[in-house]
């Protein structure tokens, strides 16, 4: 066999062992994950359940703040021992891709089970955070244990850190299309055909094993959602801008109430999480509806029904709140994520801006549930700015086929809006802020 023939065969022989161990990788990522979400779906109706017999048994409630109490100081301490699992998780793992943040194999062995026991009490506990940004840092996590075990290298670029954060995006959210593009439209990996066959096989084993083994399905129930007619498509264009303005709001109501919170705390680190986890205690007498990352809310929305102005009432009063309690969720350096309450947020408003269509008899009653798909494809992708990744995950997630072409229309109009007002990415921002972080601590480990 000539020089040239040798090659040849090398080649794919390399890109079938890296489908192998990107399928391996999926597999092994999705099981962690799915034992995630089966322990949170697990506990969490029960503690709800528990919960709402406080009127009958008056100890519920002082006991269930001595357990928050408890929580927040572990969540503290959780997060000092090992800062890398503060916030999402998704800016750490798109540094560690892009080659600008260098994790040790002790570093990951440390961040796997603290991300996954940290992410479970601060969720449990009320706050208004996501699993999903941390199912991304404990996908890439495992992928990256992995390969240390195979003691090899072939992913460039840390590609397959990249397989395992798209492996993890799956798992969360059901969505193998939509973790294919975060990758490369997200994370800006260098695209090379070994790569797109690591990370296109590990997130459909992702799929596979957490559809067929563990029976997760669509997340939203929205799978008989119908789309506006003809003489109502006029309203996606607006829609569009209005999402957009609205993300960058929050954008900078997230990083601006973040910021705030560290640079005038009186707490230390390992009390820093009890004020969101008190705020969280009293809603959970008054309003438990916006706890937790906002799946059930956000579900809940298609059957939204009842007197027109009083239903404009309760979505107004649903998204402030939702909305003040995210922004304060996220403080203290709390292990969680921003994409599920940055979509059921983006959901009120879509059924806010539906509602008040109907209400002003511009739309018809078939149609107003489409407005929460469109809400939360362009707050969503205002706030990532990444157009195709939102569309494909809204749409995998809901299973709202027939407003896919009205999505497209939304996001990239929101994107386009967010760039006009020259706000940048919500996770450009907080990459930043991580490697401003990371230097200040490694110099001050060199000092004597």
């Amino acid at each position: 066999m000539d020089d040239r023939h040798h090659k040849r065969w090398t080649r794919w022989a390399n890109r079938g062992l890296l489908a192998l161990e990107g399928i391996l990788t999926g597999a092994a990522c999705a099981f962690v994950i799915c034992l995630f979400r089966l322990s949170r779906d697990k506990a969490a109706p029960l503690i709800a359940s528990w919960l709402g017999s406080f009127r009958e048994h008056w100890w519920i409630a002082p006991l269930w703040l001595l357990m928050l109490i408890a929580a927040a100081r572990f969540l503290g301490f959780l997060v000092r021992k090992v800062p890398l699992i503060s916030g999402s998780g998704i800016p750490q793992t798109e540094l560690i891709v892009r080659g600008r943040l260098h994790i040790t194999r002790g570093e990951w062995l440390r961040i796997l089970p603290a991300k996954f026991v940290g992410c479970l009490v601060s969720t449990l506990g009320g706050l208004s955070l996501g699993r999903e940004g941390p199912c991304i840092q404990m996908g890439a996590a495992t992928a990256a244990l992995l390969t240390g075990l195979w003691d090899r290298f072939w992913f460039s670029g840390h590609i397959h850190i990249a397989a395992g954060a798209a492996a993890g995006m799956t798992a969360a959210f059901g969505s193998p299309v939509a973790g294919l593009l975060f990758v490369f439209e997200e994370m800006k990996s260098r695209f090379t055909w070994g790569g797109f066959i690591a990370v296109g096989c590990a997130v459909a084993s992702a799929e596979m094993v957490t559809r067929f083994l563990f029976g997760f399905g669509l997340v939203f129930p929205f799978a008989d959602m119908q789309a506006p007619g003809l003489a109502e498509l006029w309203l996606l264009p607006v829609m569009g801008v209005l999402m957009g303005a609205a993300g960058v709001l929050y954008n900078k109501a997230l990083l601006g109430t973040k910021n705030f919170e560290a640079a005038h705390t009186p707490l230390s680190q390992n009390w820093r999480i009890l004020p969101p986890m008190l705020i969280a205690f009293a809603l959970a007498f008054v309003c438990p509806a916006v706890l937790g990352g906002g799946e059930e809310l956000a579900g809940s929305l298609i059957r939204f029904a009842g007197e027109p102005s009083a239903a404009l009432r309760t979505l107004l009063l649903l998204a402030c709140l939702k909305t003040a309690f995210s922004l304060l969720s996220y403080t203290g350096n709390v292990p969680g994520g921003i994409l599920m309450p940055m979509l059921c947020i983006g959901a009120l408003l879509g059924a806010l801006c539906g509602q008040a269509l109907l209400y002003a008899g511009i739309i018809g009653e078939s149609s107003w549930q489409s407005f929460i798909i469109y809400g939360m494809a362009g707050f969503f992708v205002s706030m990532v700015r990444v157009p195709l990744t939102g569309i494909a995950l809204v749409t995998e997630m809901s299973g709202a086929l027939s407003c896919l072409p009205g999505a497209f229309v939304v996001a990239f109009i929101a994107a386009w809006t967010a760039n006009a007002l020259c706000c940048p990415p919500v996770y450009d921002s907080l990459r930043a802020a991580i490697v401003i972080s990371r230097k200040k601590q490694e110099t001050s480990a060199k000092r004597p």
